[in-house]
């Protein structure tokens, strides 16, 4: 390349293990030119995001970095002290995380969270970092955006707080944005948006992109150039139309095998209806002035009528914000709801707190986010046995640990992960650990809020074959 704005050469990350070192990077060397789009891809646990984040100096204390030469426009960006390292970071080069639930302050707003950045980076006033504020958030997608800069990280929906991530980390305009599974919670026509936005601001900023994903048909749309992941090491480097028309390793060419073909359909035949809900209502208060009047409300859910039938799967499918995941929380007696909502012949509205707790053995969940709906306070073996202990299922330890075993296995996972705790797995792992959690009960009724997000193709497929395997053998 002609120019060459980041350049690594031979970086080696290792991290502290049981039984030695862990080999996290394994002497990855990349290159990217002003402008460009390189993507980094690869399967979950691959090194691709402790790459980034070695770039940024973000990795933990306990991670030992070894390299030749990491250089920014020139500049030994490991010879940065803290107070340079900190003006690097958000102006020169900015990152779009993977989870923005956990990436956001949740008691602070979206717009003073903005604000913040553009106050720090581009020496805006207040009133000017508020306006701009607002144009960012509109130009990510984010309907009334005028309101929704008042609004706290959990008032939004998933997709609305990963707009909220990229608007922040274009607030500085960076001259490299590394964009961590920039899409993975956002709708198919939102996922348009944003990669035309990301292309335009490429083209308007000469602003360059290290694309991190697994989500190869975006890289075909968006990148120049692929570098494909595997255990460490950088096993492939090519233009991306090469590497897509004849790829030469052997590991990019199992990746690019596992893009979705034609899936057969699960069986269509008539099951006993399950749960039933007609009417279905969950209207949140707008509430205003000193005394917190009632002026409006928001229909988040409104008279939804839906059966579910046992053995058979019901998709709901709809852009960000449209009412999705509360319909599964109102579902769940997890947000409050009104109407008539019937599982197996029970009442669910009519319980009590106990009665609730009976049919939540019964009915399980697999969350959007699973880094925050994880406790990390707990080993990955004390979250699945607390559902054990809590519902008085195998009370014999060693027939529970099988259990726990078994599960693993089946999500693609070893059973000595059991003694780890979830900061130490990637994105697509911890998923896998939320399904597993939800699976070990054996529930009659599945609720899966976009279950497959944080996972890699090839991996996608066998959860995706898994659950129907056990929705045939269970009904």
């Amino acid at each position: 390349m002609a120019a060459t704005l980041l350049e690594i050469d031979g970086l080696e990350v290792t991290f502290p293990g049981e039984s030695g070192e862990v080999r996290a990077v394994k002497g990855a060397s990349f290159a990217i030119a002003p402008g460009e789009t390189l993507a980094l891809v690869g399967e979950s646990g691959s090194g691709k995001s402790v790459t980034a984040l070695a770039i940024l100096g973000l990795l933990p204390p306990s991670a030992r970095i070894r390299c030749r030469r990491i250089t920014f426009a020139g500049n030994d960006i490991l010879a940065l002290d803290e107070s340079a390292r900190h003006r690097f970071r958000g102006g020169q080069v900015a990152m779009i995380f993977q989870e923005p639930m956990t990436a956001l302050n949740p008691v602070y707003p979206i717009g003073r969270q903005l604000a913040e950045t553009l106050i720090l980076h581009r020496r805006l006033t207040p009133g000017e970092a508020r306006r701009q504020a607002i144009e960012l958030l509109a130009r990510t997608g984010i309907p009334d955006p005028d309101h929704r800069i008042e609004a706290f990280p959990h008032q939004l929906s998933g997709g609305q707080r990963q707009r909220a991530m990229i608007a922040m980390a274009l607030a500085g305009q960076p001259r490299l944005l590394i964009a961590d599974e920039p899409t993975t919670a956002i709708d198919v026509t939102i996922q348009a948006q944003i990669l035309a936005l990301l292309a335009d601001l490429r083209a308007e900023f000469g602003m360059a992109m290290l694309l991190i994903t697994h989500d190869l048909p975006m890289v075909r749309k968006a990148a120049d150039r692929v570098a494909v992941m595997h255990a460490g090491e950088l096993v492939e480097t090519a233009p991306a139309a090469k590497l897509f028309r004849a790829p030469e390793h052997p590991y990019t060419r199992k990746l690019l095998a596992s893009l979705p073909g034609n899936r057969p359909p699960p069986g269509t035949g008539a099951g006993d209806p399950l749960l039933v809900a007609r009417d279905l209502t969950c209207h949140f208060p707008i509430q205003k002035g000193v005394f917190r009047r009632t002026v409006a409300y928001i229909k988040a859910v409104d008279r939804v009528d839906l059966t579910i039938r046992r053995g058979r799967t019901l998709g709901v499918v709809g852009e960000s914000g449209s009412g999705k995941t509360t319909l599964g929380e109102v579902l769940l007696g997890l947000n409050h709801g009104s109407g008539h909502l019937r599982f197996d012949g029970i009442d669910l509205f009519g319980q009590s707190r106990r009665q609730w707790r009976e049919s939540r053995r019964r009915i399980q969940v697999v969350f959007q986010d699973p880094f925050s709906s994880l406790s990390p306070r707990l080993t990955i073996s004390e979250i699945m046995e607390e559902g054990l202990l809590v519902h008085k299922i195998d009370p014999d330890p060693a027939s529970r640990n099988q259990r726990i075993a078994a599960i693993l296995e089946e999500v693609g996972l070893d059973p000595a992960v059991g003694e780890r705790y979830p900061h130490q797995f990637s994105g697509g792992q911890r998923q896998r650990i939320a399904i597993a959690r939800a699976m070990v009960l054996k529930p009659e009724l599945l609720i899966l809020d976009e279950p497959t997000s944080a996972l890699d193709l090839s991996v996608q497929a066998q959860i995706l074959d898994l659950l129907l395997r056990l929705q045939a053998d269970h009904q």
